[in-house]
């Protein structure tokens, strides 16, 4: 009997995104930090009458990786690209409803853009067509992970164009390059750690003067920002070619240590039935964190996230506070302005 072969370890997850196309290399965190690739199948059940359900048939084929990437700043421009409406760093934000993310990271229309898992024993698994579409949450705070999870979805490649079962299609060779696969990333791992302290004040846009009585803010545990961003595919004959972006939206919330209560019921209580809730002049927030890194949310709303205030216990009396973003068009009508910032 032959010995069984395997498998355990590690890997590596290194994503080409843009024109270049530039190479981020993404390392699990945690100890025993977990990837997961899954080839995901649709499938339409036949059946027939005087039988019932007697096989299936494939309709679409797509893969999925996830996991959880380490701390680096360096990764914000591929996990928040700028069709979301993101500035990071030089990069300028503009909302592109419509864009379809694989062409965004292949560089060009149809093209692919690979993402490789390399482990140390010499395995290379080459999914030939991807994009982010799962952009993580943040965690700002000390001793907290800085991403939750990222979810890269690969496609059918669709410049020849090809089908499941073709070579290539969806796994490079539809095979694992065993034993001899090199490392298909860069050579070095050099962190950009940060966590730490976060502080935010709310600034009203037309003078960047603070809110009365929301300056150098703080939360109890950790400020979470959250990307909502919704895909939807694009098919022929059930396949799915595409993904494009439908809509976006983004939100910080934390248990706010500074405001007072009444400086909370304030700004909540201006809401106006049927009125934009803006709960009084437009502001922004800007968080301001660790080796001078900020992060802002312009033009956003307030609100008590469904807990508003909570006595006794072992929790600060203040509930959930939750800034959300809403469409900015100060500046050129048709083309709203970046409503996340990160600094470089």
């Amino acid at each position: 009997m032959s010995t069984p072969t395997i498998y355990s370890g590690p890997a590596k997850v290194v994503h080409a995104f843009g024109s270049g196309p530039t190479l981020y290399s993404f390392f699990a965190d945690g100890e025993n930090g977990a990837v997961k690739l899954a080839i995901n199948e649709k499938r339409t059940q036949r059946s027939t009458a005087n039988f019932g359900y007697h096989q299936s048939t494939l309709d679409d084929q797509t893969a999925e990786i996830s996991l959880t990437p380490f701390d680096m700043w360096a990764l914000i421009p591929v996990l928040y690209p700028t069709y979301l409406g993101v500035t990071n760093g030089s990069n300028t934000g503009a909302l592109a409803i419509g864009t379809r993310p694989h062409d965004i990271a292949a560089g060009s229309a149809n093209g692919n853009a690979p993402t490789k898992l390399w482990t140390p024993d010499g395995r290379l698994y080459n999914v030939v067509r991807t994009a982010i579409t799962g952009h993580p949450s943040m965690k700002l705070g000390v001793g907290q992970p800085l991403y939750d999870g990222v979810k890269i979805t690969g496609l059918i490649d669709v410049t020849t164009p090809k089908y499941p079962c073709d070579s290539g299609a969806l796994i490079a060779g539809n095979a694992i390059t065993e034993s001899s696969a090199s490392d298909p990333g860069t050579a070095g791992f050099v962190p950009d750690f940060i966590n730490g302290k976060w502080t935010a004040s709310l600034k009203l846009q037309s003078d960047d003067s603070v809110v009365s009585g929301f300056g150098s803010m703080d939360v109890e545990d950790f400020w979470t920002l959250s990307v909502s961003a919704k895909y939807s595919p694009l098919t022929v004959q059930k396949l799915t070619r595409h993904l494009k972006l439908d809509s976006v939206e983004f939100m910080v919330k934390g248990r706010l240590v500074g405001p007072k209560h009444s400086d909370l019921l304030g700004r909540v209580l201006a809401h106006t039935h049927g009125g934009t809730i803006t709960g009084g002049s437009a502001a922004y927030l800007q968080l301001t964190g660790p080796s001078s890194k900020t992060i802002t949310l312009k033009d956003c709303e307030v609100f008590l996230d469904n807990s508003g205030f909570e006595f006794g216990g072992t929790k600060l009396n203040t509930g959930e506070v939750a800034f959300v973003t809403k469409m900015d068009f100060s500046g050129t009508p048709s083309i709203p302005g970046p409503s996340l910032i990160f600094s470089a």
